[in-house]
């Protein structure tokens, strides 16, 4: 039986008139497990708001913002990853790992990239999320797109613990950041980049954040056919360059849990 082209031909007009690296819409939908996920991926643009973005795809604020995490409507940022659904009774995910299927899923029209390992940070700070950490690549580090990694798992202080945030690296199939050794860069080329939110040479992950990187890790191990001893700690790539992702998190042990 030939399988339902999945991307609505509207869709496949707009990939088709507008460069891919231009978009800030992509639209999939996601089959996981015999249920039918649709999802819109939205890189927020300057300006943007969740009524505005509500309105624009015919769905409320509220229902974006709760499939999302956001505790505060009214408070979104440039550059921040959304899930937003394709309309008012649209299926979309419930559970962590119909979320991580979700954010995972390579959206139309971007060109996959060849990803062989995954590459586990923390942030080394107390607090934070996927815009703020994007705010100081971008100001500080001043790199050309923002947010150096794949995915962020919140601790509860900014966003709820274990909460999965996809960044735009992700969205457009992106590198990594960029280092300063040959080694890290060969690596961002081909390593999924996962910042837990914390640090951990003081403290421990939460509970939350471990299941969802367990989730998040296992999800794209099969999707993209990655061994388990390709899941590696930052400080793995470079031995003696860095302590990320801090003494208090083993990767001997988390690999247990895959």
């Amino acid at each position: 039986m030939r399988r339902q082209q999945l991307v609505p031909k509207t869709a496949r007009a707009v990939f088709a008139a507008v460069p891919v690296l231009a978009l800030a819409l992509i639209v999939y939908v996601l089959v996981v497990g015999g249920e039918r996920f649709e999802t819109r991926l939205i890189v927020v643009e300057p300006g943007d708001s969740l009524s505005e973005i509500g309105k624009r795809f015919g769905v409320t604020a509220e229902a974006i913002a709760a499939l999302n995490g956001i505790e505060d409507p009214s408070r979104i940022y440039p550059n921040q990853v959304l899930l937003v659904p394709t309309a008012p009774d649209a299926r979309v995910p419930k559970t962590l790992a119909e979320r991580a299927a979700a954010l995972t899923r390579v959206p139309s029209g971007v060109r996959r990239r060849p990803w062989r390992w995954i590459v586990v940070h923390h942030s080394a700070g107390a607090s934070g999320a996927a815009h703020s950490i994007d705010e100081f690549h971008t100001n500080v580090r001043r790199w050309r797109n923002g947010l150096g990694y794949h995915f962020v798992i919140g601790n509860g202080s900014a966003t709820p613990a274990g909460l999965i945030e996809g960044g735009r690296r992700w969205a457009g199939q992106l590198r990594g950041a960029p280092s300063v050794s040959d080694e890290e860069n060969q690596m961002n080329k081909t390593g999924i980049g996962i910042c837990l939110v914390g640090n951990f040479e003081n403290t421990h992950p939460t509970e939350a954040q471990m299941r969802a990187l367990a989730v998040l890790v296992r999800t794209l191990q099969r999707r993209y056919n990655i061994p388990t001893r390709r899941v590696i700690g930052h400080r793995d790539v470079l031995p003696g360059h860095t302590l990320c992702p801090g003494e208090n998190f083993s990767i001997e042990r988390f690999r247990q849990m895959l």
